[in-house]
């Protein structure tokens, strides 16, 4: 099948959408080095796609006896596919034969899956105990059982880079940090209101931002670990609705999110703000993800489509504000970007020289402190980062 190909004239935005699933699709993966795209579908299967063409490579069929598939993931060589599922089992699929390999079997509901990045360990988190399983990921076997992990459901589950820690995100609003080799849990984030639903960091695992069910996107920063004197930084509020996924670029400039609104966001982390919104999704977003060069998005949706989108071009243009063009420009002190219809100058006092020189607020009011104004602003404005939405109806 090809994929329908469609282009979104006031944003540059490419979108391709791939079809083939018949049920919700509840997981996206990115292996780059084969050019490889991996979906995992409530219809019992998993799917590989050639992430340019949109062909399918190959359809493996998962044996959870049509019970709800939270996640499908790859090990990052290509040789391995681990399904996990409500029939409270985990399951290991060879990738050339499809065969199954091995099964894991819970005594709850398992909830989410991952597996480490040099394909050596499996985990996986239940439902009712908030027990998190390691699995010798060639083998089947279990190698520890970390009881308790969390007050509540298990959400999510994944290595960090080493593969030597446990990250999970659980319905009892906490993210935790278990460490493999001590055995015992180091660091817990805090601050949403609602279920965590995902945690995604960059490659240097300094910066960390986990999304809720309380319509949050928060970012812990490692390097100078003020959130645990100050909390969170909180993103601006732009999802309307559950977030259900997170993804981070590697150099951690850049986040993706995806929510039960239908919509998908990147982020802006430097500038601590939203690019783009993306629409389309008839129903809720699963999951997401990004390709290392930031330059295209991975959605996949309940509604049974895969859509990628590129994002590429969506840097220093016009952008869209309930119906009105923004422009965009940078700091001339500081150079971060922000929407210069945020400036509101009174004419009677500005002068040519002062009306080309662009400050941000911040700027402003420092030069304010200091200087005399000129000028006269309504910080009522900066409140709201420059909205940009680029929408697709079918």
């Amino acid at each position: 099948m090809m994929p329908i190909i469609i282009s979104l004239p006031f944003d540059d935005v490419e979108i391709k959408l791939y079809h083939g699933h018949t049920g919700a699709i509840n997981s996206c993966q990115l292996i780059e080095d084969k050019n490889w795209l991996i979906t995992g579908s409530n219809d019992n299967t998993a799917r590989v796609w050639d992430f340019n063409s949109g062909k399918q490579i190959h359809l493996y069929k998962l044996n959870h006896d049509m019970a709800d598939i939270p996640a499908v993931r790859m090990n990052q060589q290509g040789t391995r596919l681990y399904s996990c599922s409500w029939d409270k089992t985990i399951r290991c699929f060879d990738v050339e034969t499809g065969k199954q390999i091995w099964k894991g079997v819970h005594e709850q509901i398992v909830t989410n899956c991952q597996v480490s990045l040099d394909g050596k360990l499996a985990c996986s988190g239940t439902d009712l105990d908030s027990l998190v399983t390691i699995w010798d990921a060639e083998s089947g076997l279990v190698t520890s059982r970390i009881p308790n992990v969390h007050e509540s459901t298990i959400t999510s589950c994944q290595f960090n880079i080493a593969g030597d820690r446990i990250i999970t995100t659980s319905m009892d609003k906490t993210t935790k940090f278990y460490d493999l080799v001590s055995q015992r849990s180091t660091m817990t984030l805090k601050g949403h209101e609602g279920s965590v639903s995902q945690c995604a960091f960059n490659k240097f695992e300094r910066l960390y931002a986990t999304c809720s069910w309380d319509k949050n996107v928060l970012l812990y920063d490692a390097t100078t670990g003020s959130f645990r004197r100050e909390g969170p930084t909180i993103l601006p509020k732009v999802h309307e609705g559950s977030v259900a996924a997170c993804h981070m670029s590697n150099n951690g400039k850049l986040l993706v999110t995806g929510g039960y609104d239908l919509r998908v966001v990147l982020w802006d982390l430097e500038a601590m703000t939203h690019k783009i919104v993306l629409r389309g999704h008839a129903d809720w977003i699963n999951d997401v993800c990004m390709t290392s060069d930031d330059k295209w998005i991975v959605s996949v949706s309940s509604d049974c489509e895969i859509r990628l989108w590129h994002i590429g071009n969506c840097d220093n243009r016009l952008v869209m504000d309930n119906s009105k063009l923004l422009k965009i420009v940078n700091c001339h002190r500081c150079g971060k970007n922000f929407s210069s219809n945020k400036i509101k100058r009174d004419e009677s006092e500005a002068t040519p020289a002062a009306s080309a020189v662009l400050l941000c607020v911040f700027c402003r009011l420092e030069q304010k402190q200091t200087v005399a104004p000129t000028h006269t602003y309504s910080l009522d404005d900066y409140d709201q980062p420059a909205f940009n939405e680029a929408i697709l109806y079918k």
